[in-house]
């Protein structure tokens, strides 16, 4: 088995996600047009959501580490590499535990005794987390049914990014195996969004992190992932938006090399971002065009007409990957409410692999 990269790079890749999302988040549901009038030519390039000038990641940044425990308590029960039922069962019950954090908030917060059970784990005692900000439509409603959805028997139609957005800590538990990473990923977004681009982007997402995360260079991992994709059934929207994210880049690329603030142009044409496979596009031109500047990377995936949290969430973890924490705009870091949390969790998945 190829060897897996620093624990700075794990670190780098959630930490790295939680920036895009914190830099996101405040233009979400503003257009390119509104952003530019707002914040200027550059539009944001900073956090600008609270006047303190810090960051706040929203739930793409929470689910992220709920998905990462509930990993991590599959490890603990059995060999969850050959037992899907058991790690969609576990990470499925961290999802219950998320939803607490949105639903009865201020309950849990004010009786923290009540979280002592060890069954939960501990992410539901942290206090940062019980807290709305913007959860999806079809993550809340699928959970709150009480059914864990699957490909078999799809809980909705929901093609939504809320599928993707979390999923980057299946790739990194199971670096360097990208066919399982790629299943689980679609397990786990099944859970929630039940249209196949719902979840075959989440999988092919989770397969490029799994590569990256044992040094596969970027392009190798996007074809690789793109040969899976190819198998599953259904797989025709997703790879079309891949393929014309690939496209996209190649053909923009004399053109932005002069005027790099035709980017949003230029990424509009690949859509909004709110449906996953759009997400997925958005993120991959990104990187493709930014593969070794994250700052740069993370700015063109939040700066558009879309979902820019989530863009800038997906763009993050492959870029923190990739560069390592060091390449990460110290500021950024260290003005992110919370960055610990998510620092926390990088090292426990890299120790318990």
């Amino acid at each position: 088995m190829a060897t897996k990269l620093p624990q700075e790079n794990y670190i780098a890749c959630l930490v790295g996600g939680a920036i895009g999302d914190a830099l996101g988040a405040a233009i979400e549901f503003l257009n390119i047009h509104q952003i530019i009038e707002k914040y200027g030519r550059s539009g944001v390039t900073n956090y600008v959501e609270f006047a303190d000038g810090t960051g706040e990641f929203t739930d793409d940044t929470q689910m992220s580490l709920f998905t990462a425990e509930g990993l991590l308590g599959a490890m603990q029960l059995t060999d969850f590499k050959e037992t899907e039922i058991a790690t969609n069962r576990t990470v499925y019950h961290s999802y219950q535990q998320w939803i607490l954090t949105q639903e009865m908030p201020m309950k849990y917060v004010s009786q923290p005794e009540a979280l002592k059970d060890e069954e939960n784990g501990w992410l539901i005692k942290q206090a940062a987390l019980f807290k709305r900000r913007a959860p999806g439509t079809s993550c809340l409603s699928a959970l709150r049914s009480g059914i864990a959805g699957c490909i078999e028997k799809p809980i909705n139609n929901s093609k939504g990014c809320g599928g993707i957005m979390r999923v980057a800590p299946v790739g990194l538990v199971l670096a360097g195996e990208n066919e399982e990473a790629f299943t689980t990923g679609c397990n786990l977004a099944a859970i929630t969004h039940g249209h196949p681009s719902g979840y075959l982007s989440a999988g092919f997402f989770a397969s490029l992190i799994s590569d990256l995360a044992v040094a596969v260079p970027f392009e190798q991992a996007l074809q690789n992932a793109t040969t899976i994709l190819q198998k599953w059934e259904g797989m025709e929207e997703t790879l079309f938006a891949v393929q014309n994210a690939i496209n996209l880049y190649n053909d923009s690329k004399i053109l932005l090399k002069s005027s790099p603030e035709k980017i949003p142009q230029f990424i509009e044409k690949l859509g909004l971002g709110w449906v996953g496979e759009e997400a997925l596009a958005i993120s991959l031109f990104c990187c493709l065009r930014y593969p070794d500047n994250f700052e740069k990377g993370v700015l063109a995936a939040i700066n558009h007409s879309g979902d820019s949290d989530s863009t800038g969430s997906i763009t993050g973890n492959i870029l923190g990957l990739i560069n390592g924490l060091n390449k990460i705009p110290e500021g950024w870091i260290t003005n992110l409410r919370n960055h610990q949390l998510v620092e926390k969790m990088g090292k426990e998945l890299f120790n318990n692999i």
